[in-house]
């Protein structure tokens, strides 16, 4: 993406946001910030149990691939509270990663490494970023039928819900696929026959053994670890349920008397609201059109989506300040202890 697209992306979204705060009223924002801001901190509190549903399909996906580097180097886990940091420094970083949130990826092998060693820590951050996507797919998935319910039904709707259920289904089993031994062998094979990849051909190909053992322990978790496989995937989907509550306290705060259920199909939607736009930078304009829309579709003033995203942004800012100050203590581990092997 060129520079000057990602200008025009980044001013549609201020534009949006700038509208849409003025839509909702500026100085009724404020007042019910000021009236509901006891609510930030069970919020935040939320979060950190999010944070440890991550952080126990991460640890699942190490012990997974334990086995295959067992013969030759350490099997040691990570320490689950260090592992804990790296997790939430890991998402702080990708917060702040203007497109693509796939910033904290690398900081996350970096730390793991001195644990647990160069491959297996790349092989287990790979296998997590796919099924911390596919977890959210699924979360996705059980939500239409929820919403089926909830939103009032027309032609429109029943359409719309029917396409996106087909469609995440669709995105399920190709992130399943990705589990298949060979996947990524065969993706790096193909590198010299794409014009734009070719020349980075001989970068990707000094990364084969990489590959390939990452591609092995992402075959193995479905082929010989499926047990942990599906409890790291469940871990996923039930932090995303956990994370549902921030929009129920949210609802309470301002006086809307909304079940879980409620909260679940506003949650659910305004992700996949915000995850369909992720070219925006910080998306800015994204989750406030998102809970605006989705407020209004459960019946509930529209304007209060736009006070929730507020309430969710500050909570997003709070843990990326302790994301980032824990990046002190989930570094390097010391180096007489750590693997020798790569």
């Amino acid at each position: 993406m060129s520079k000057r697209v990602r200008l025009v992306v980044f001013l549609f979204g201020a534009v949006v946001f700038a509208g849409l705060l003025y839509r909702a009223g500026v100085d009724g924002l404020l007042r019910n910030l000021r009236s509901t801001a006891w609510v930030l901190g069970p919020i935040v509190a939320v979060w950190g149990l999010v944070y440890v549903s991550n952080t126990v399909a991460w640890e699942t996906l190490l012990r997974a691939g334990a086995h295959l580097t067992a013969k030759n180097t350490t099997s040691k886990m990570i320490p689950f509270w260090r592992a804990y940091a790296i997790s939430v420094s890991s998402f702080a970083i990708n917060y702040v990663t203007p497109f693509v949130a796939l910033g904290g990826e690398p900081f996350r092998v970096a730390a793991a490494k001195d644990w647990v060693g160069t491959s297996r820590a790349a092989a287990s951050v790979v296998s997590f970023r796919v099924v911390h996507t596919l977890g959210q797919v699924l979360f996705w998935v059980i939500a239409m039928p929820v919403a089926w319910v909830l939103i009032p039904r027309t032609t429109a709707t029943d359409i719309v819900l029917t396409v996106t259920a087909i469609g995440l289904l669709g995105v399920a089993a190709l992130l399943l696929s990705l589990f298949r031994r060979g996947f990524l062998e065969r993706a790096l094979n193909l590198v010299p026959r794409i014009p734009i990849l070719r020349r980075y051909s001989a970068r990707f190909e000094s990364a084969r053994p990489t590959l390939q053992h990452i591609d092995d322990q992402m075959a193995e978790l479905t082929e010989g670890e499926r047990r942990r496989l599906t409890i790291a995937i469940l871990a996923e989907v039930v932090g995303r349920m956990i994370a549902m509550f921030e929009f129920l306290f949210i609802a309470r705060a301002m006086g809307l008397h909304i079940g879980y259920a409620t909260a679940f199909v506003i949650g659910a939607f305004s992700q996949l609201a915000t995850n369909l736009t992720v070219f925006i930078p910080f998306e800015l304009g994204s989750k406030e059109g998102g809970l605006y829309l989705i407020f209004g579709l459960v019946g509930l003033p529209p304007a209060l989506g736009v006070y929730a995203s507020v309430m969710s942004r500050l909570r997003e800012l709070t843990w990326i300040g302790i994301g980032l100050t824990l990046t002190w203590v989930s570094g390097r581990r010391g180096a007489h202890t750590a693997p020798k092997t790569s």
